[in-house]
């Protein structure tokens, strides 16, 4: 049969809806390898990838429980007899690592993943054979829940594994370990203390010669501002004229940090050396500009010369390479002032407007902006003063930390609750973390988020108060911590405030107030300008929770604010057509033949250039709230 023959037989045949309704397994296997892909319609080859996904999940299940099979086998009962035994033998993964030409570590890894899976988790072992989970998803899981108590087990699975599909392996992720602490915080926090107390550094040699130096077990709020510290650094010296990739400079300077070549140096000390390198090394034909940079940061797919596992999961370790699978950070960098250059079609809802309050005192801030010069969440406001130095030279202040983005429940901040926190691109992390955190913060930028029964938004706005409790050890510049709140919590906590947070409640509590009435400033008072007002930025930040586009988890504060339907062509700068787009995506839109549309504020529906619509919408801000039980 012809390529014409065929794409005529796939297409009057409903091709898509014969490869979606046809379940994984033998049936799917064999429709799968009748099927000429070459010849496969535009409209339908995205349902046969989505069918070979869901063939090869089922595929591996099967493949990972022949793997444990096999490790239960009783060896001395004789090649001819079917017994098992009741746990794997001590040297059954040698059996498997044999037969698969494993070395031992990976015969090891791959056994135990096997087993604790099919054994472990046999549920989502159940849905790997029929392709709803894969492999991948399947390690996340064995990863978070091995070992747990069976009840919260039960209680995860009940909870995420429907919606596994769905999610990408980095929200996957960061949701189980959400609800791992907040079912049993003892449990989460002494966790967390034994692995802090594992903590360690290790170096080792890439097979291409360079090196890698790891540190693990982190507290996690003091990884991030270490992290930001060098990226802000990075920025900073890519704004001097540094020719070299954002990238790079990062390592560039978290080696010079480590090795002492930067050691009691000032900021701007290490930028003038940095770029005092640069003017004396011709930059390697590798090193790009960053406008280059983008077009390359994906897989070469033509005779490409190197393979990229990336999972693009901000905030996702990449573990050793002798687990079952791999993942890579996402470390791109977020863009600064990216224009609108393409017309993609936006249907304009009619909608509510954003409810947002500002204190009356309060000194206009706009943290996490396009065009700010700070650092993450460091709004110019917020600088500390700077310190003289020799010469004239600028010093930090001592003892200071860089400020981080850090997001909880107020009740939780307040020691009412033990519910987790979060540190947006790195994930959920326990109650005690997020207040030490939030604690070190008193001089960034706080914002209140006020949620309905969904945990959505309803309203928000700035505090310039404080607990009466102070900051433990050094104090950070800089940064943010938002404040979520159900509404009904509010409510109760307004009546009968803890002590130290007597103060922010009951000034939130009054903004909120305010706002239900005589709404104090409209963020969309001024839809022609170009960019957007701190009001609005921060109001589509807080709303949108990370960039829009599908599986992203680039946070909103280091991502553009995108207009829907683009500004040159009329598009108003409003929350009804403003999105967090990272500069990757925001360029998918733009230079990729995506379009994106805003039916609802918030609700965001990308289209791809086969056609494909992916609808999005922000995580909620606070767990929904239980249905209260019938009378």
């Amino acid at each position: 049969m012809s390529v014409v023959e065929h794409i005529i037989e796939y297409v009057d045949g409903g091709l898509g809806e014969r490869l979606a309704g046809t379940p994984a397994g033998p049936a799917l296997g064999a429709l799968l390898a009748s099927i000429d892909v070459t010849a496969v319609p535009n409209g339908s080859v995205i349902d046969y990838l989505q069918a070979s996904a869901r063939q090869r999940a089922h595929t591996d299940g099967v493949y990972l429980g022949a793997v444990a099979s096999t490790l239960e086998r009783d060896a001395s009962a004789g090649p001819d007899s079917v017994a098992c035994l009741a746990e794997p033998d001590r040297y059954a993964a040698d059996e498997v690592r044999a037969a698969l030409v494993m070395t031992r570590r990976q015969g090891w890894n791959e056994s135990e993943f096997a087993y604790l899976l099919c054994r472990g988790l046999p549920v989502v072992h159940a849905e790997m054979l029929v392709g709803r989970v894969d492999r991948d998803r399947a390690l996340v899981f064995v990863q978070h829940l091995a070992g747990l108590p069976a009840e919260l087990v039960a209680k995860v699975l009940d909870a995420v594994l429907v919606a596994a599909p769905g999610l990408t392996t980095g929200q996957l992720r960061a949701r189980i370990l959400k609800l791992i602490i907040t079912a049993d915080p003892d449990h989460a926090q002494d966790a967390y203390e034994r692995a802090l107390a594992e903590r360690a550094v290790v170096g080792y040699l890439n097979p291409d010669g360079t090196a890698v130096i790891s540190a693990s077990g982190l507290p996690p709020d003091e990884a991030a501002a270490a992290t930001e510290r060098i990226a802000g650094l990075a920025r900073a010296a890519k704004r001097a004229g540094h020719p070299g990739r954002v990238d790079q400079l990062r390592a560039d300077i978290y080696l010079r940090l480590l090795d002492g070549r930067f050691h009691h140096l000032t900021r701007a000390e290490m930028i003038a050396a940095l770029l005092a390198e640069a003017t004396q090394t011709q930059t390697p034909p590798a090193e790009v500009s960053t406008d280059a940079a983008v077009a390359t940061e994906g897989p070469r797919f033509p005779g490409a010369d190197s393979v990229r596992s990336d999972s693009t999961e901000p905030g996702n370790a990449k573990p050793s390479t002798t687990e079952p699978s791999t993942t890579k950070a996402n470390n791109a960098e977020p863009d600064r002032g990216h224009t609108d250059s393409a017309d993609p079609t936006s249907a304009e809802p009619t909608s509510a407007k954003p409810v947002s309050a500002e204190p009356a005192s309060a000194e206009p801030i706009c943290a996490g902006s396009d065009h700010a010069e700070p650092d993450q969440g460091s709004p110019r406001d917020h600088q500390p003063a700077p310190i003289p130095g020799p010469a004239g030279s600028e010093r930090e202040p001592v003892g200071s930390v860089t400020g981080i983005e850090v997001r909880a429940r107020l009740d939780s901040l307040a020691g009412v609750n033990e519910l987790p926190g979060e540190l947006p691109g790195w994930g959920p992390i326990p109650a005690q973390a997020a207040r030490r955190a939030a604690a070190r913060q008193h001089r960034g930028q706080w914002r209140w988020a006020v949620t309905d029964h969904e945990g959505y938004l309803l309203a928000e706005g700035l505090t310039r108060r404080r607990p009466t409790t102070g900051p433990p050890g050094h104090h950070a510049e800089g940064g943010i911590v938002e404040l979520a709140i159900p509404a009904t919590v509010l409510a109760r906590l307004t009546k009968d405030p803890p002590p130290a947070w007597a103060g922010v409640i009951g000034d939130i509590a009054t903004q909120y107030q305010h706002t239900r009435t005589t709404p104090s400033t409209d963020p969309n008072a001024q839809p022609g300008r170009r960019l957007p007002g701190c009001g609005l930025r921060r109001y589509v930040q807080i709303r949108d929770r990370t960039c829009t586009a599908p599986g992203c988890r680039r946070p909103a504060t280091q991502s553009e604010q995108d207009h829907t339907h683009d500004h040159q062509h009329g598009g108003p700068t409003t929350h009804t057509n403003l999105g967090p787009g990272c500069k990757h995506d925001h360029r998918l839109k733009h230079e990729g033949g995506w379009t994106v549309t805003q039916p609802q504020p918030g609700r965001f529906i990308w289209i791809s250039p086969l056609g494909r619509r992916y609808h999005t919408r922000g995580e909620p801000i606070t767990d929904p709230e239980p249905e209260a039980p019938p009378f």
